[in-house]
């Protein structure tokens, strides 16, 4: 039964990284977290390993469709690297619970901001 809970997973976070940008993060922790029991700290870490593979395919994609600043890449990506490990440090050093809290209070957060900038847009138009 988690094997193919695994690959429903997989499967959403796969469709709406490639469709939205997400990264399959956002699906993919709460996912393993909720249906396949897993730990905080190791839900996000099998997320990292797994969007490494979804972020190399999306990124091919979108750079066949020329959907893909390289110069904005190359400046955004080094301070990504260094701060990622400086947020897996202070993940480990954090309780789960406290851990999750703080990803589910992010994920509302982006949400909110994501709909309301939606919102800007069109009212704009």
């Amino acid at each position: 039964m988690s094997v193919a809970i695994g690959i429903g997973i997989g499967l959403v976070a796969g469709l709406l990284g490639g469709m939205l940008g997400i990264g399959g993060g956002a699906i993919l922790i709460p996912g393993m977290v909720i249906f396949l029991g897993a730990e905080q700290h190791t839900a996000q870490g099998v997320s990292l390993l797994i969007i490494t593979f979804l972020a190399v395919v999306g990124a091919m994609t979108h750079y066949r469709q020329h959907n893909v600043q390289l110069d904005v890449a190359l400046w955004v990506a080094p301070a990504a690297v260094l701060f990622c490990v400086t947020g897996g440090i202070v993940a480990d050093l954090l309780d789960a619970s406290l851990l999750r809290d703080v990803w589910g209070a992010i994920l509302i957060v982006v949400a909110v901001a994501m709909i309301l900038s939606g919102r800007r847009s069109v009212s704009t138009q």
